[in-house]
């Protein structure tokens, strides 16, 4: 009896070990996945801002940051949908923020294009990443057929080089993943324009620091929101 006793001590207290030794295990793995979240939120962070906003350290740590946070309240669906009839019908993306372009004199790119797989306009229904107002709708010479969304913590969100609109006007309020129109090739000349470049949806984000507009990385907003893509019937 004496030895069944010790036997079952002996059990009890080598299962509480391994609960423990797991315990501590899983408190080391936990600690490494936080850590490496919170060097890839670092990293997001670092990416997302442009060298004119990195020039004033304060303006980085305070405003800056907090127009970020807000983004990331804000944002809720990716700007194209999925087709639930064709899958065939993807997109691309790639971080070409800030890189160079020549339209009537060089410039920079304030954006990220997401490219359509199939070269064709007025096909990919572009949606809302956003809830927010429409506070800009119509021609602009560089974005062709163009939305802009102000969200309610404060951002801007221009959909550029549309096809066509859905039916929404300048003031309307849209919630997140609302139909705003379709994908085209429109801009760079005067309105009506089309064709002098593939099809493709220009996202641009936008903050306003005393009165001065200030574009920022969408490409790391965009990676964001991959997993957060809905599904629309479209071919």
């Amino acid at each position: 009896m004496r030895h069944l006793r010790n036997y079952l001590v002996l059990v009890l207290l080598f299962s509480l070990f391994s609960v423990l030794f797991q315990h501590k295990i899983y408190e080391a793995a936990l600690k490494n996945r936080l850590s490496a979240e919170s060097t890839d939120n670092e990293k997001f962070r670092a990416e997302f801002y442009s060298d004119a906003m990195r020039k004033d350290r304060e303006l980085l740590s305070e405003s800056c940051l907090s127009f970020l946070s807000a983004v990331e309240r804000d944002i809720r669906y990716f700007p194209i949908p999925l087709s639930e009839a064709d899958s065939s019908l993807g997109t691309s993306y790639v971080d070409s923020w800030m890189g160079a372009r020549e339209y009537k004199g060089k410039g920079v790119h304030e954006g990220t294009d997401i490219m359509a797989d199939k070269n064709e306009r007025g096909i990919y229904p572009v949606v809302s990443i956003s809830d927010g107002t429409v506070t800009n709708l119509g021609w602009l010479e560089k974005g062709g057929y163009r939305i802009g969304i102000t969200s309610p913590s404060g951002a801007y969100f221009y959909y550029a080089h549309l096809d066509s609109y859905a039916d929404i006007k300048e003031g309307d309020t849209v919630i997140a993943g609302q139909f705003l129109g379709f994908m085209g090739d429109s801009g760079y000349g005067e309105e009506g324009t089309v064709g002098q470049f593939p099809v493709h949806l220009h996202l641009g984000i936008y903050s306003f620091e005393e009165g001065k507009e200030i574009s920022v990385n969408p490409y790391y907003v965009l990676l964001a929101l991959e997993d957060k893509k809905l599904k629309y019937y479209y071919i």
